[in-house]
């Protein structure tokens, strides 16, 4: 009862409790609170020295995309200004690639199909530099899932995207992101492909494997390393172009800019595939700066971005992006050396006769009628497609795949026929009704590029240039005199990369969708066309590509 009559001291406003105590209590607890309030200093003390020291960092982004296999002599001043840069800045650099490095060249075919046993040429040009990171572009999973499986095992850095995932489990075939801890700082970056993939490439060259859309990955994986690393910056490498057009039943092709708008959390977009070269910044939906930046195609040009980074977030990161024009540059010794065996054996290769042409071929006048250089396209389509099972086709369709390119008479090579035929496209037979055969044919005289600009052998038929859209094509007959007719079922033959929706021709020109393609293809080669075309005008040669005169304008 005594105790109830002691003065007390009534202390409150201590951190985490009220405290009640006696006066003969109060110099004990006073000792135990300077001894609470001592170590707290201390803590304090050691949290602000760490702060002190950890400077804000300077780092330098340099970065490629869509070289297509341009590891020859052309990349040696690339190669010199890079390493230069590596001494400059040490870990202060970081050096990226966003796909597109397995197609585009004799020699890189030649070390993808033909000497498979050494070092992948790809594999030896990344690994020299080193890269610090690179991920997948759709012309790598168009090599094949036996190149590419070989040729990522082979590199030394991270290879990164998380959008393309096994089809049983829905986990990522590669590695979705990767943190760098550089200067004190987390730098974390994601890699990420276009979803089309599905529509360009054969499953048979991606077996297993699922393409996720862009956008929506993004929208889970920015996030989610938000919160588990808590980066001090997010570095986007996405092979994918800038505009963001609607989607399609695949997702968004173009998803560069959409996902800097309305996925907050990058600071960074490096990005590729549609060959555009560009530097520049937006806000996004939190008003936050993001910059993105494009080298372009095939080694000509190099992005570079400055990046300061402050200590424990306390401003936000300070960006500047620019092009580096690489012409001219000084080459590197080192670079030439070491991979001067693949060059040689890629000059061998593309120097190996094949045929003899009669007429020179110039793609440029595939847009303009009638024309050697795609006639003999269609004349090789209708001869070679299904000859395997006696499915035969009907029509051919076809387009140019370069605007600008000229096979002279003569002498061909192994190199004219990568001119004459850039991609490891293969050949499918298509079911087409009369009616889609026209509606397809309306469509592609809309396209401005050469690319899609196809046209149809098998079948005589005008295009009126005066008429509206829609109304321009008038199918005259079947090219041997047989009535064409609108209701029935006809054998269509063209590349993979059309009959699985590239283009947009059967997609948006004929509303068809994945599923609808798919069911349609009843016949596809085992080999790619550029080899069948090889093999075949070998068989024939000299071959004088005549015209075939089976459309002309009005």
């Amino acid at each position: 009862m005594a105790s109830l009559t002691r003065p007390r001291i009534l202390l409150t406003g201590f951190p985490g409790a009220f405290f009640l105590i006696t006066v003969k209590q109060a110099p004990f607890f006073l000792i135990f609170v300077f001894m609470k309030l001592k170590r707290t200093i201390g803590c304090i003390l050691l949290i602000l020295c760490i702060s002190c020291t950890k400077q804000p960092a300077s780092f330098f982004i340099l970065h490629t995309s869509d070289l297509h296999g341009r590891f020859n002599e052309s990349m040696a001043g690339l190669a010199g200004y890079i390493r230069e840069q590596q001494t400059l800045y040490g870990k202060g650099l970081l050096l990226f690639d966003t796909g597109d490095n397995l197609q585009g060249t004799p020699g890189l075919y030649y070390s993808s199909h033909v000497d498979t046993t050494e070092k992948h040429l790809s594999s030896a040009f990344f690994n020299w530099f080193p890269y610090t990171a690179v991920t997948v572009g759709n012309h790598d999973i168009e090599a094949g899932i036996k190149v590419f499986s070989k040729v990522y095992r082979q590199m030394t850095m991270p290879v990164l995207s998380a959008n393309i995932v096994h089809k049983s489990s829905g986990e990522p075939f590669f590695i979705p992101y990767h943190v760098f801890r550089r200067k004190g700082y987390k730098i974390a970056v994601l890699g990420m492909i276009t979803p089309h993939v599905t529509s360009w490439v054969p499953e048979w060259l991606r077996p297993g494997l699922d393409f996720h859309s862009i956008t929506a990955s993004a929208q889970y994986w920015v996030p989610f390393i938000q919160e588990k690393e808590n980066p001090d910056l997010i570095i986007g490498l996405f092979h994918t172009g800038a505009r963001a057009e609607a989607a399609e039943p695949s997702g968004k092709d173009n998803a560069a800019l959409w996902i800097a708008e309305n996925v907050p959390g990058i600071d960074l977009i490096c990005y590729g595939h549609d060959h555009k070269p560009t530097t520049h910044y937006i806000l996004n939906t939190k008003r936050d700066t993001v910059w993105l930046m494009n080298p372009g195609a095939h080694g000509k040009k190099l992005s570079r971005a400055k990046v300061v980074l402050y200590p424990r977030k306390q401003k936000k990161a300070r960006i500047t992006a620019e092009l580096v024009d690489v012409a001219g540059l000084d080459p590197d010794p080192g670079f030439l050396k070491a991979l001067e065996p693949y060059f040689q054996k890629a000059r061998e290769y593309e120097q190996k006769p094949i045929a003899e042409l009669m007429h020179t071929l110039e793609s440029r006048t595939a847009v303009e009628g009638p024309s050697r250089w795609l006639d003999e396209v269609h004349r090789g389509q209708l001869e070679l497609a299904g000859t395997d099972t006696g499915i035969r086709p009907d029509v051919s369709f076809a387009s140019a795949l370069t605007s600008d390119a000229v096979i002279e008479k003569g002498q061909l090579y192994m190199k004219d026929f990568f001119t004459w035929f850039p991609y490891e496209n293969s050949l499918c037979i298509v079911h087409m009704s009369g009616d889609e055969i026209k509606q397809y044919l309306e469509y592609s005289c809309t396209r401005t590029a050469v690319i899609n600009f196809d046209t149809a052998a098998g079948i005589l038929y005008t295009i009126h240039r005066d008429r509206p859209e829609g109304e321009r094509i008038e199918i005259h007959s079947m090219a041997d005199g047989q009535a064409f007719v609108p209701k029935k079922m006809y054998r269509v033959v063209m590349n993979s990369y059309r009959a699985q929706g590239g283009g947009g021709h059967l997609f948006e020109g004929l509303g068809w969708d994945d599923a609808t393609a798919a069911s349609r293809i009843i016949w596809g080669s085992q080999e790619d066309m550029r080899t069948l075309f090889m093999q075949w005008e070998a068989s024939r040669s000299p071959f004088s590509a005549d015209l075939l005169n089976h459309w002309k304008y009005e």
